[in-house]
This record gives structure tokens, C-alpha cells and sequence, in this order.
């Protein structure tokens, strides 16, 4: 029988993942508390910076269908012009007003909101109900805005940094939040979304100080600017769900495998049938559990992720009979596993495969999955659960 489990080696790759947001915000942090002093020169140039790189890391995170960083991206070039909006309206006295202590309040909830509706493509006639619901808000703030509210009570007056106490208990917690995420998961979206709040959490607590909170904005932008590239990059060849290496990938190392090897083209039997019942998010759950399986008894075998319902496995330096063998004894091992959702789901399957072997003729891997896909809609036809040669 097989669960679905933690693994610790995964922590590297979760780490990994961190690693550029979290240099990117270091730098900043070092750079602020050494420097010494505080042009206004300065800030017009990391006020320009934050500009530029803002608008560019917009437009590659539509470019590169990335909602989630687009959104937040413009979430956080709106929040900068409120709130200098509300520095040049009130002058110092700005963090008694009350717009300004409301957008504090509602500034990493939206951050932390954008993350979980986004993280997924969506179409873009649901982000304009997102921006529907910024106007919402701001449309809020601008009616409390002109009510006579006290400015020496406790929730405007007391404060530590530039936060009143209520938003830091709110930015805390939403923090908190996206750090356990980011264990948990380990993704570069949780990982650019928790740095970039962290950012603009420094930016707001030091916006008494023009130049802080330009550069920490400017950080936040260039955290988003970044990613949208590095995580371009990453699902360009990589499976962000099953954290394996997709077709694209395949094809590119492919040229690096040794003249002889051979692939084995795995089909799900019934897959349709069994997403009806159980779900998206369960049969996700089951190619990791296969995953698991063959990584354990096989871990010689590459496996890459071709299409929702099929992987391809690769046998470096084997021939087609040693391949067949080698897949004939995955399919085996797979059709007596035993795979566990819960208590009440136990579910036993099968799958049908095809064995293709790099020939001379082929010009590349393309041909060779080609071969294998042709034959295996031949042979399933007839039956399933079969290993079959092209």
C-alpha cells in the first residue's frame, strides 16, 4: 500500500526556490541600514527605479500569463501612489488620517488574497473583479476619509513604526501565513509573494522616511520582476505540480542521452473516468503517488510528464528487449500497488505502455515518442493494461 507522504529531500528544492527572492530582498536590507544618509536625490532616483521596473514587471507577467505576479505587481504600484498621495495631502500628520491607517489595514490581506485566488491562470475577466474590488475600497476609504473620526483614539494614535497597532497585528499574521506556506509548499509563487510582502511591510513602516520607502517598494518590484523571468523560465521545462521534468525538458536532454537508450510511453487506463469520480486534486495526488512507486523501485528511470493522464519513462543504455523488460516490471509493480486517498478511497489501477527505442534513422526524441504514441492508440483499441513494443 501506498500514501501520499511527506519527503525531506524536497527541502532543498524548497529552498532552492527561495533563494533568489531572498537574496534579492537581503541586498536591500544590508543597503538600507548602511548607508548613512538620505538625499533627496536619492530617493528621486529609486523613486524613478521602482517606476520602471514595476511597469516592466507588469508586462512580462502578462506576457508570460503569470496573474499572480501581474496583479500584485499593479496591487503594489497602486498602494505606493495612495499612500504618497496621502504623505503629500496630510504632510506629516499623514499617519493620523484615516485613509491612510485603513489602506495599512488592508494592504498585506490583498497581498496574501491575490496569492491564493491567482496562483492558478485565470482569465482575465476575473481579475477585473479584482480591481472592481480595489475601487471598493478605495471608494470606502474616501467616504471615511471625510467623516469626522478621532484622531487621538487608540486605533489611529498608537503606533510602532508607521503602523497603528491593529494593521502590524494584521501584517504579522499575514506574514505568518505565507511563511508556513512557503514550507509547506515550497513554490516560487509563495516564495515571491511572502519577500515582496515582507518588503512592502518595510517600506510602510519606515514610510516616514521618503527614501525607505521608495527603496523598499523599489525591492518589492524588482522581487516581481525577477521572478516573473526565473518562473518563466521554470515551467518552461519543468511540471510546477508534480515537480518533474515535462515533455519540453525531454526533448532538450534528450541530445545529451547516450545513442542508445529507450523510452516507455505510460497511459493511465480510464483516466477520464477516474477524474469524474474523484477529482482534479486526487488523481494529481495519484501521479505523485506513481511517481513515488517507480522512484523507489526504479530510480535509475527518468520520468518526465507528458500529458495529464500519461508520463514518459526513459531507459538510458538499454535496448528495446531491456527497456520492454524494465516497463513490463513497472507496469507489474503498479497494477498490484495499492494507492490511498483516505480511508474510504483504496484504489487499484492499471496502465497500458509502449516501448520505443532510439533508432539511427531518428533524427531526434520527437520521432521516437512518435513511434510509441502511434502504436500504443493501435494496441489500445483491443485492451488495456498491456506493455506493448513499437
Amino acid at each position: 500500500m501506498l500514501k501520499l507522504g511527506f519527503e525531506p529531500k524536497k527541502i532543498f528544492t524548497y529552498s532552492k526556490n527561495s533563494l533568489l527572492p531572498l537574496v534579492v530582498i537581503g541586498i536591500f536590507l544590508v543597503y538600507f541600514f548602511s548607508v548613512s544618509g538620505f538625499s533627496e536625490e536619492k530617493y528621486h532616483t529609486v523613486h524613478t527605479l521602482f517606476l520602471v521596473t514595476a511597469g516592466i514587471a507588469f508586462v512580462s507577467a502578462i506576457y508570460y500569463k503569470i496573474p499572480c505576479i501581474a496583479i500584485s505587481t499593479s496591487y503594489i504600484y497602486i498602494s505606493y501612489i495612495i499612500i504618497n498621495g496621502m504623505r503629500y495631502t496630510y504632510g506629516e500628520d499623514y499617519m493620523f488620517s484615516a485613509g491612510y491607517n485603513i489602506w495599512c489595514l488592508l494592504l498585506l490581506p490583498n497581498m496574501v488574497l491575490i496569492y491564493l485566488l491567482f496562483k492558478k491562470n485565470r482569465p482575465f475577466r476575473q481579475w477585473s473583479w479584482f480591481y472592481i474590488f480595489l475601487f471598493l475600497e478605495t471608494a470606502l476609504i474616501e467616504k471615511l476619509q471625510n467623516q469626522s473620526i478621532d484622531a487621538d483614539s487608540y486605533f489611529f494614535y498608537k503606533h510602532i513604526g508607521m503602523l497603528n497597532y491593529p494593521a502590524l497585528y494584521i501584517s504579522v499574521v499575514c506574514l505568518f501565513i505565507l511563511l508556513v506556506r512557503q514550507v509547506l509548499k515550497g513554490k516560487i509563487l509563495n516564495a515571491v509573494t511572502l519577500f515582496s510582502s515582507i518588503a512592502v511591510f518595510f517600506g510602510v513602516y519606515f514610510s516616514d522616511n521618503l527614501f525607505a520607502y521608495s527603496l523598499f517598494f523599489f525591492a518589492a518590484s524588482v522581487l516581481q520582476m525577477t521572478s516573473a523571468y526565473y518562473y518563466a523560465y521554470y515551467i518552461m521545462y519543468k511540471d510546477e505540480v508534480l515537480d518533474i521534468a515535462n515533455v519540453k525538458s525531454f526533448f532538450k536532454e534528450a541530445r545529451n542521452y547516450p545513442l542508445k537508450y529507450g523510452i516507455a510511453l505510460m497511459y493511465i487506463d480510464e483516466y477520464d473516468r477516474l477524474q469524474k469520480r474523484f477529482g482534479s486534486n486526487k488523481m494529481i495526488m495519484l501521479k505523485k503517488m506513481f511517481l513515488s512507486r517507480i522512484g523507489k523501485a526504479y530510480p535509475k528511470v527518468l520520468i518526465y510528464n507528458y500529458k495529464k493522464d500519461a508520463l514518459i519513462l526513459v531507459f538510458k543504455n538499454l535496448n528495446t528487449n531491456e527497456s520492454f523488460e524494465e516497463a513490463e516490471n513497472i507496469r507489474r509493480l503498479l497494477a498490484k500497488s495499492i494507492f490511498i486517498f483516505n480511508e474510504s478511497n483504496h484504489l487499484q489501477l492499471t496502465v497500458s505502455q509502449c516501448v520505443s527505442e532510439k533508432k539511427r534513422s531518428d533524427t531526434d526524441a520527437h520521432e521516437v515518442l512518435l513511434r510509441a504514441e502511434e502504436n500504443l492508440k493501435k494496441a489500445c483499441k483491443f485492451t488495456r493494461n498491456i506493455t506493448v513494443k513499437a
